[in-house]
């Protein structure tokens, strides 16, 4: 029995080492490297927030590793409409925020109240006193949460469209 149990314990550390090694490679492919022979650099798409070169060090993995969350740069002209409506948001929701007092409906209702439509919002629930919302304002997306436990902290940040064509709504996965 003993014997067994040593077999046992040892085939498992040889697993944990097996899959530790691999899980330790997810990221660590450069720029350049692979099938698309890409130099970095050599983006053919629409400017990306946060776009940057691969280094090795740990921020730049992950940066790789959540490059599928990137979103559309926003233009000055668009960068100033979304500032604009993240200050309306903001002191909107301000007083629903405070005091657990934030539903998803009463969301929804301060928002259409700021004259958007129904389909341009998303809203969700996070734990027993956070909200979050998604505004699709077009090529502007406008995110943010409530915490009614936090003195009704209301935090929103405007940016553009996920490259990954999820709209507003930040996409899920990667690898």
């Amino acid at each position: 029995m003993t014997s067994a149990r040593r077999t046992a314990r040892t085939l498992a550390a040889a697993a944990a080492l097996a899959l530790t090694a691999v899980l330790a490679g997810c990221g660590t492919e450069r720029a350049g490297a692979g099938a698309g022979g890409t130099t970095p650099g050599a983006n053919s798409g629409p400017p990306v927030r946060g776009d940057s070169s691969v280094d090795g060090s740990d921020a730049s993995k992950y940066r790789e590793n959540h490059a599928f969350q990137s979103t559309a740069e926003l233009s000055p002209a668009d960068r100033a409409k979304g500032d604009a409506e993240v200050a309306k948001v903001k002191a909107a929701l301000a007083g629903i925020a405070e005091g657990r007092k934030a539903t998803e409906p009463r969301i929804r209702a301060a928002l259409a109240g700021l004259g958007h439509s129904s389909g341009a919002i998303t809203t969700g629930t996070f734990g027993p006193h956070r909200n979050t919302f998604v505004l699709d304002l077009g090529t502007i997306c406008v995110e943010g949460s409530l915490d009614g436990m936090v003195n009704g902290l209301v935090t929103a940040e405007a940016h553009g469209k996920y490259l990954e064509g999820t709209g507003c709504v930040k996409p899920v996965g990667g690898h």
